[in-house]
This record gives C-alpha cells, sequence and structure tokens, in this order.
C-alpha cells in the first residue's frame, strides 16, 4: 500500500513538473515570427553589412533589407541567417535599428548565433552559417526596413501570356 502512494505521489510531481515547463514562457518573451535572410559583410576596422530577407508573421511574408555597421572587424564574409522573432506586436515594429554584441570568426566556414534588439522591443534570435574570412569583435546595429511589394498585375493575365 505504501509503495502504491510513493508512486502516485512521483508521477504527480512528474506530471506537475512537465506541466510547468510545457507552459513556461521563454525569457525572450512569446515567439510571433520568423526571419530568414541572406547577408554580406566587409570589413577594415569598420564594417559595413548588407543584404535582404524575408519576415513570415501573422500568416503573411513581408520583405526586408537590411544594413548595418560594426567596429574592430577585418576581413569579409557572406551568409545565411535564420531565427525567430519575439515581442512583435505590431508589423511596424520590426523596422528599425537593433543593437547586438558579437564575435565573428570565420576561417573558410563557421555557424554562429546572436541575439539582437530593437527599441521597440522586438528580438531576434539567430542562427546563422558564414563562409569567407573575417574576424570581429565588437558591438554592432543592422538596420531593418520593410521593403513594398511589388505592384499587382491587376488584368489577371500573366506577363508570360500576354500578347505584344
Amino acid at each position: 500500500m505504501r509503495s502504491a502512494s510513493v508512486r502516485v505521489v512521483a508521477a504527480l510531481a512528474l506530471c506537475g513538473s512537465w506541466s510547468l515547463t510545457a507552459c513556461a514562457q521563454s525569457p525572450l518573451g512569446p515567439v510571433t515570427g520568423e526571419v530568414s535572410f541572406h547577408t554580406r559583410s566587409a570589413d577594415l576596422g569598420v564594417g559595413y553589412t548588407w543584404g535582404s530577407g524575408v519576415l513570415t508573421y501573422g500568416g503573411r511574408t513581408y520583405p526586408f533589407s537590411v544594413k548595418g555597421a560594426s567596429a574592430a572587424a577585418v576581413g569579409y564574409s557572406s551568409g545565411d541567417s535564420i531565427g525567430k522573432v519575439y515581442n512583435l506586436q505590431r508589423i511596424e515594429d520590426f523596422e528599425g535599428t537593433f543593437w547586438a554584441l558579437s564575435g565573428e570568426a570565420t576561417v573558410g566556414r563557421g555557424v554562429s548565433g546572436q541575439l539582437m534588439e530593437n527599441d521597440n522591443g522586438v528580438r531576434i534570435r539567430l542562427d546563422y552559417t558564414r563562409s569567407g574570412a573575417r574576424f570581429a569583435a565588437s558591438p554592432s546595429r543592422l538596420t531593418v526596413r520593410l521593403l513594398k511589394p511589388k505592384a499587382a498585375d491587376t488584368t489577371g493575365v500573366p506577363a508570360a501570356n500576354k500578347a505584344s
């Protein structure tokens, strides 16, 4: 009888701890979107980064451009980033300058991560793959601008089927 009681208490404790972790929110806030983008960085003391990507938010995709700067960097690298977006309440809050402390030591190919935040409280946790030869250790900023969607063709006829 006593061992049955111990098993029941143990089972309840395990279920309780599982439900707490399942309901726990990330310390970054709720995941509200995803990003993927490609960037290039060129540096000689002061660095410059540029590229473009796509934000997935609220079941829609939004193209955006990125550009930024860093200090204390030397080299060139390019790569692809994917990440989760946290605390995005309105699409307008995504635009702006994201700040991060970053470091990179890429020779050939490398994998890294970064956490960035903008003035609107939107956070992005990135995982990225880089290639090239670049060394950097500095505060960095990345300015994000949403791009206007391309104008839709109102005729309903695909461009390839139109008569010239």
